[in-house]
């Protein structure tokens, strides 16, 4: 064994040369391995959807001295999926200066989105990338809410109108100005811009007339355009009462006339207030009416029968509407012809034939009545009527009951059917009367 003095003096000759040789510049192994990993460039940038960001991702990676680590792999990844966003490469290694770079190719939803870049096989050691995805460029308009409302006319939509621009990708689009426009009625605005959110709305009073209609929003060069809205338009408040047909008839005493009285309620701008009830009320000559209150149909139209008093001369009567007013029609019993009992001439289609699937009962019920030569009703004596179809070179058959007695002058035909399609009339005959023909309707395959 060498004396303890030897041993001593061989170390120090062995830290001697380690100064002589610099003993600053050695790296131990423990201090090779990497340390840190900081960003250099591509955080924080901005880009629309599906598109490429400008500047790279790119890292320095340094050795537990701070000293740039080469040859470093290091791995680009998304901190969540978006669908359409991809970085490659995925894993690469650091140059001769410890820095490592990625291209980032931004996902198709518009938002936040962010990369991390890792060092491979250290735990921990890893940065991130933020990046603030807009829309791509304006592709579609579409609607988003609004039409199919119903309103007064004259009166604005109780819920705006809105569309939405849009991306190819569905991302909102800001900044795109649509145009609004009415059929009917007026929008306002005329023109506005979508938001953030890609959206864009209008206000639409409706026009004056009844029934359904329509507006539109547009914008330049994207598909959809323009987007339609409809809206129904209801009658506003009862105005007026008109008279439209069935004054100055004549009848003989104690009969009914040979045509319904018929009025129209309408509001200011001249359209049919429907649901409104119509009270019947005989002034003068005794007579009847059936029935005594009707309803006003979609057209603001009622109707009711009038069966004159027991004596002759003039009859009189109102039609009475709650808070609008009335309208009075008059009519004549004499004694000659020329009411319920006279010379019995024509007949005439009283309710017509609908449209109708094939193999399907027509409603409502056809009713055909018989005419003096007046156009008065023929109401004392009871007459066989009977239905044919006029085909005009069509094969369908009438089925049903076809022959009916007049009960007041109307035969009334409840179960009629024609099994086949096409376009048809129906022709009314009846003993020593003169026939009359219907109008064409439809029968639709079913």
């Amino acid at each position: 064994m060498k004396p303890l003095s030897v041993l001593l003096g061989s170390i120090g000759v062995a830290l001697g040369s380690l100064v002589a040789c610099g003993g600053s510049d050695l790296v131990l192994p423990s201090d090779a391995g990497p340390g840190d990993i900081t960003l250099l460039l591509g955080n924080n940038q901005n880009g629309p959807a599906g598109a490429e960001l400008a500047d790279p991702l790119v890292v320095k990676v340094l050795n537990r001295r701070g000293d740039p680590l080469p040859n470093q792999r290091v791995a680009f990844g998304l901190a969540a999926e978006v669908p359409g966003a991809r970085i490659t490469p995925d894993t690469t290694e650091t140059d001769g200066e410890g820095t490592a770079r990625a291209r980032w190719v931004l996902g198709n939803v518009s938002g936040p989105q962010t990369a991390v870049a890792r060092v491979v096989g250290v735990d921990g050691l890893e940065v991130t990338f933020n990046a603030i995805v807009g829309a791509a460029g304006a592709s579609r308009i579409e609607a988003v809410s609004g039409g199919g409302q119903a309103a007064s006319v004259g009166t604005e939509l109780a819920d705006p109108l809105i569309v939405r621009v849009i991306d190819g990708f569905g991302n909102g689009v800001e900044g795109v100005t649509v145009s609004w426009s009415a059929d009917e009625g007026s929008v306002s605005p005329t023109e506005s811009v979508t938001g953030q959110d890609g959206r864009a709305s209008t206000s639409w009073t409706l026009g004056s007339t009844a029934g359904s209609q329509s507006a539109s929003a547009s914008g330049s060069d994207l598909s959809g355009s323009p987007v339609g809205f409809t809206a129904t338009a209801r009658a506003g408040g009862a105005d007026r009462l008109l008279r439209v047909s069935g004054d100055d008839q004549s009848a003989r005493p104690g009969t009914a006339l040979g045509n319904p009285l018929l009025v129209q309620l309408l509001d200011k701008d001249g359209n049919g207030v429907p649901n409104r009830a119509v009270s019947w009320v005989v002034a003068t000559g005794g007579g009847s009416v059936q029935p005594g209150t009707s309803t006003t149909d979609d057209e603001g139209r009622a109707s009711t029968e009038w069966t004159l008093g027991p004596g002759e001369g003039s009859n009189t009567l109102n039609a009475v509407v709650s808070g609008v007013g009335f309208v009075g029609f008059s009519a004549t019993a004499t004694g000659g012809g020329g009411g319920g009992g006279g010379d019995a001439r024509r007949l005439e289609f009283l309710v017509q034939p609908t449209d109708v699937e094939e193999d399907r009962r027509i409603s409502p019920a056809v009713e055909v009545v018989v005419l003096d030569q007046a156009g008065n009703r023929v109401t004392d004596r009871e007459f066989e009527v009977k239905l044919e179809l006029v085909r005009e070179g069509r094969r369908g058959s009438l089925e049903g009951d076809r022959e009916q007695r007049t009960q007041g002058g109307v035969a009334r035909f409840s179960d009629l059917e024609v099994d086949r399609e096409g376009e048809y009339r129906l022709r009314a005959s009846a003993d020593g009367l003169s026939p009359a023909d219907s109008d064409r309707f439809e029968v639709e395959d079913d």
